[in-house]
């Protein structure tokens, strides 16, 4: 009797299931592990660099930054800038590595079936780890310069994840269209770079809105920019004080970035199975 062996069960979801992603949580977990031993693999500051990458970043616009806004004192304008630095510096690596994880492990693609946005996920888990080394030096700045905890902290973890949705939204559009067009891998760092200076890195959105001119009743467009909403938020858990925009400013920034989640994984799961086609 000859028997049909099913390579791609055409009963899949065609859009993002927690199920099936858990029914593979080993291999995810397996190529998070991998993706955190070769980044660092043969590299003589090894993890180090972890903390040497955003510690270049923030003595530079810290400097920057403290010599333009002098109404603040320098620590306070270099915790201020470490702050929006760690979470600039987690979506510009989520971003950079689900964009690129597609074609980095096309290998994986002919020997066996598996959700493909599995490789995108095992990406975030290194990215994340980064982070939290990495917010060594924000704790550091953060007692250097006298500041004291608030109890909006316990919201902090709500824009961390929000950063997390901006990079992966972005990232899987990106990743879907590097597999047929390789000039994406040239492309997201210029995008990166050119973000982060429309972004509240430096300086606050404030003064972006005072330099320009915005209008009180157009300042919400600002958000339209998902990490303004995400950045903000992040340094009001971490200094408490009032809240300088309208709290459905933040929504906005909310719902863009989960229109961007959307359309990423929709663009992803519509092109998945073509992927082999191009790799």
């Amino acid at each position: 009797m000859k028997s049909d062996k099913i390579i791609i069960d055409p009963n899949l979801s065609s859009f993002f299931s927690f199920k099936e992603v858990l029914r593979f949580k080993s291999l995810l977990i397996n190529l998070a592990k991998r993706d955190f031993l070769v980044r660092y693999k043969q590299a003589f500051a090894g993890i180090m660099w972890a903390l040497i990458k955003p510690l270049i970043n923030i003595l530079v616009f810290g400097f920057i930054a403290s010599k333009i806004n002098s109404s603040e004192n320098t620590a306070t304008n270099f915790v201020y800038v470490a702050s929006a630095m760690s979470l600039w510096q987690l979506f510009s690596t989520v971003f950079n590595d689900v964009s690129n994880s597609i074609i980095g492990n096309s290998n994986l693609f002919s020997k066996v079936y598996f959700p493909k946005i599995i490789i995108p996920l095992s990406s975030i888990f290194v990215c994340l780890v980064d982070f939290l080394i990495s917010l060594i030096i924000l704790v550091v700045l953060f007692i250097a310069s006298g500041q004291t905890l608030h109890w909006q902290i316990i919201f902090a973890p709500l824009f961390i994840l929000l950063t997390l949705i901006n990079g992966l939204g972005i990232g899987l559009y990106f990743a879907t269209i590097n597999v047929k067009f390789r000039d994406i891998k040239f492309i997201v760092p210029v995008i990166i770079q050119i973000g982060m200076y429309v972004s509240p890195v430096i300086f606050p959105t404030l003064y972006y809105i005072n330099a320009i001119h915005i209008p009180e009743n157009m300042q919400w467009l600002m958000f339209l920019n998902p990490m303004v909403g995400a950045i903000e938020g992040f340094k009001y858990c971490l200094f408490g004080g009032e809240m300088v925009f309208e709290i459905w400013y933040y929504g906005v920034s909310v719902a863009v970035s989960m229109l961007m989640l959307f359309i990423g994984i929709k663009y992803f799961y519509k092109f998945e199975r073509n992927f082999v086609d191009y790799i």
